[in-house]
């Protein structure tokens, strides 16, 4: 069986954008392939032409900008992440999710971009992107716009990218000092497993008080979803046992799970309660886990 007809490697954004507008959605993107390549053996995707944005300059850079807006590129693989000191200081919550998807393999193709775009609800870059604000830039040949991730993300494997456009940016404010967020993650095995649920948490601090809260959680909902009454009962409260167990609680109320074979509805409201409380005792305190040392790259240093 013939997979697609023609394999496109263009040099530039513009020629992309331009093949794109020609083939719409007989097209599909392909950078690190690890989704793709799947669906399309299963026969989920049928397109007639790939085209392959993998050599466009420019587009895996993770930077930091004069307004402490935080930006990473398309072609930005999990593992450039993980080996960002940008990221474990300013998106501590996307590097801990970017270590834990997939392989050493998986982490050094696959690319956060490609994952958003997949758009799997149990993706464990999702919740944390959505609890730092996370906003994607999209391009195509006649303009560009800019959606908030919630609006972008609109419910299993579904989202706002037209036939037409291609993610270019992704972007989010950095996390301040004041500022901590973390990410936890239950899967059926250490590795290489697929969320059963994940949990993401960024607090901003004012002393000991929480001023301002985001609790995103996936695998529990057609889409990754916000925690707002968890939220609330944290805001303007220090983080002591009854507050922490409240919101853990409320979490669990914002939970919409299904069963299915990595878990049951109420295995996964009950791992939504005891995830968010776990993830708020670590928030008491400054992080304490430390970036890895040497994480396996694929072109080593390069």
């Amino acid at each position: 069986m013939t997979m697609w007809q023609t394999y496109y490697t263009p040099q530039t954004l513009q020629e992309t954008l331009e093949l794109l507008s020609r083939h719409r959605d007989r097209a599909r993107l392909v950078s690190g392939g690890t989704d793709l390549l799947i669906e399309i053996e299963r026969g989920l995707r049928r397109p007639d032409a790939l085209i392959d944005v993998s050599r466009l300059p420019g587009l895996d850079a993770i930077t930091l900008d004069d307004d402490g807006v935080l930006h990473i590129g398309p072609n930005v693989t999990h593992n450039q992440v993980v080996a960002s000191a940008l990221c474990w200081t300013h998106a501590r919550p996307l590097a801990q999710a970017c270590s834990q998807v997939g392989s050493p393999q998986i982490r050094n193709r696959g690319t956060l971009a490609g994952n958003l775009v997949t758009a799997s609800p149990a993706n464990d870059t999702l919740p944390p992107l959505l609890a730092l604000n996370a906003e994607v830039e999209l391009a195509r040949a006649g303009g560009r716009r800019t959606l908030s991730l919630s609006d972008f993300l609109l419910g299993v494997r579904k989202t706002a990218l037209a036939a037409d456009e291609m993610v270019v940016d992704i972007r989010f404010p950095a996390l301040r000092p004041e500022q901590r967020g973390i990410f936890l993650k239950l899967g059926l095995r250490r590795a290489q497993a697929i969320s059963v649920v994940n949990v993401a948490a960024m607090l901003t601090f004012d002393g000991e008080t929480v001023a301002e809260a985001r609790i995103a959680l996936g695998s529990v909902a057609p889409t990754v979803i916000r925690a707002p009454r968890a939220e609330a009962a944290l805001t303007g409260r220090p983080l002591t046992e009854a507050t922490i167990a409240e919101a853990a609680r409320r979490a669990a109320e914002a939970a919409h799970p299904i069963n299915d074979i990595r878990g049951s509805a109420a295995y996964r409201r009950y791992a939504v309660q005891v995830y968010t409380r776990r993830a708020l005792h670590a928030l008491r305190r400054p992080p304490a886990d430390e970036p890895p040392s040497s994480p396996v790259r694929l072109w080593g240093r390069t």
